[in-house]
Parts: C-alpha cells; structure tokens; sequence
C-alpha cells in the first residue's frame, strides 16, 4: 500500500523544481531585462483541490527583440531618436590666383657716348656767322629789316664789347649781366656806345636807351661734346649746330626775343668764346642810328 503522503510531497517538490526551472528559463529568455516578469500561476504549489496531476502555467515574457527601450533603436523604427546620417560638408577648393604677367619696362635707348672734339677744331668766327644769318632771317619773317653792316667798324665796336663780356662770364662760369664791375649801360658808356646806340622807337615819341631798356641777350651752349640739357643727352659736332641752339634759345624767351625786335634797332654785336672745356658763351648787343629825330 502505497503512503499517500509520499506521493503528495513527491508531487510538490516536482511542481517546485518545474517552477524554478521556468523561471530561470525566462530570465535566460528574457536576458534579465524585460519589463514583464513572469509570474506562475501557483507560486507555492498548492492549488484549489487539484489532484497534484496538473501542469503548471508556462510564464509569459517579452521577447529583449520586441521590447521598447528607452535607449536609441539601432534599426531608427523603436521609440528611441534615430542617429542622423551625417550631412556631407564638400571640401572647398581653392581658386587658383592668377599670377600677373609682369610689366616689361622697356630698356631706355642708350645715347651714344661721343668721343669729345677739342675746341681749337671749331670756329667762333663761323658760329658768329650762322647765328647771324639765322636771327636776320628770322626778322625778316616777322616784316623788319635784317641788322646790317656786319663787317662795318661799328658792328667790330660792338662785337668787342659783346666779347669782353662772354670771356667774363666764362671766367666765373656763370651767366650774368654785369662784369667787371659794370652794368649794360656802364658798359655801352665804357666802349663809347651809349649815345651812338640810342634809338627812336617805332611809332612811338621816346628814346630807347641802354639806360632805360635790355640791349643785351645772353647764353651758354656746348659744342663737339655732350652735355645734359633737361634731362637729355644733346651734342652739337658742328658750328651750325651750337648756333641753332643759340638761336632758339633767343627766339624762345620772350623778353630776348622783344630786345631783337625792335624796328629802329639796325645793328646787332656778337660776342662768342669758346673754351677748353668746350663751353659757348655767347653776348649779343643792340644798337640803333643814334638818329632820334624821326
């Protein structure tokens, strides 16, 4: 006969064992983490008059995959925020600067370096000569009479004292009017000119005079050598050339160019020096009739 309390605690220790089992199979299931716990139907093994035959309920749990978390779903579709994709920020290139072409400064036309001529090889007589004819025909442009008697002893007069004057200058290397101590009119006094020289001026009622108005013009040039003239390099290899410069240099001022103007004055002195170092000084002088009568 078999002891009906043996089989009784048999059954409840089995239904124990199974109870425990299902647990741990859940927690295994569930990784111990899931919001449900399962809960057997009869925790303690009793049961409502049972005849210790019956299965005890399988606890339910949610599956860790099926579960809402709190956290960031992997897949972007849970409850979680979806890590964004990260925008792309393309890398900028550079935009090349253009290197400027450089600006070719052309190289400047070098003069000629002439060998210098000595001074013995030219004549003062011939630049005397050509500036002469050039200022003459330069008054008869302008409707006056060419300045006359050039070889005559008056204009011989005047060339000397115009001479005395342009070695002056020379000496001290400077244009001046006065030399040796002397103005124009002292000068045209000293040589015995100031009376000859007067002149009436054209349509007018008074006396042109050293004593009153310029009857001097004065330069410096340079001949068979070069030399700096407003920034440029210029050589005169000849008298005529040294005579043109002169020239314009006369014509060009306007208060030279009034002086050898003037209708009534007939004869013109020029006094020219050349020296050692090639320099042209050059005095010109004025003179009239002496007639103030018309």
């Amino acid at each position: 006969m078999v002891d009906r309390k043996l089989v009784v605690a048999g059954a409840v220790a089995a239904v124990a064992v199974l109870a425990v089992g299902g647990i741990a199979g859940a927690m295994l299931l569930g990784g111990g983490g899931g919001t449900g716990t399962p809960t057997p139907d009869d925790a303690d093994g009793s049961d409502d008059g049972g005849d210790g035959d019956s299965e005890p309920a399988t606890p339910t749990a949610t599956a860790a995959a099926n579960a809402t978390a709190n956290g960031t779903a992997t897949n972007g579709t849970g409850n979680g925020t979806a890590t964004a994709f990260p925008t792309l920020t393309p890398t900028s290139v550079p935009t090349p600067t253009a290197t400027a072409t450089p600006t070719v400064t052309p190289t400047p036309t070098a003069v000629p370096t002439r060998t210098p001529i000595l001074p013995r090889k030219f004549e003062e007589r011939e630049i005397e000569l050509e500036l002469r004819r050039m200022i003459n025909d330069w008054r008869r442009d302008n409707g006056l009479d060419p300045y006359r008697e050039a070889n005559g002893s008056l204009v011989k007069q005047i060339n000397e004292m115009s001479l005395n004057h342009s070695r002056a200058m020379a000496d001290r290397d400077e244009l001046v009017y006065e030399t040796h101590g002397l103005t124009v009119p002292q000068r045209y006094m000293a040589f015995k000119l100031l009376e000859t020289c007067k002149f009436k001026k054209a349509g007018e009622h008074y006396i042109v005079s050293p004593h009153k108005q310029q009857f001097q013009v004065i330069d410096r040039s340079y001949i068979g050598r070069n030399y700096q003239d407003s920034g440029e390099t210029v050589y005169h290899e000849n008298e005529t050339a040294v005579a043109r410069d002169i020239f314009e240099t006369w014509t060009g001022n306007r208060v030279y160019a009034e002086v050898l103007n003037y209708p009534n004055a007939n004869r013109l002195g020029l006094g020219i020096e050349i020296t050692e170092d090639n320099e042209v000084w050059v005095t010109g002088n004025i003179c009239g009739s002496g007639d103030t009568s018309n």
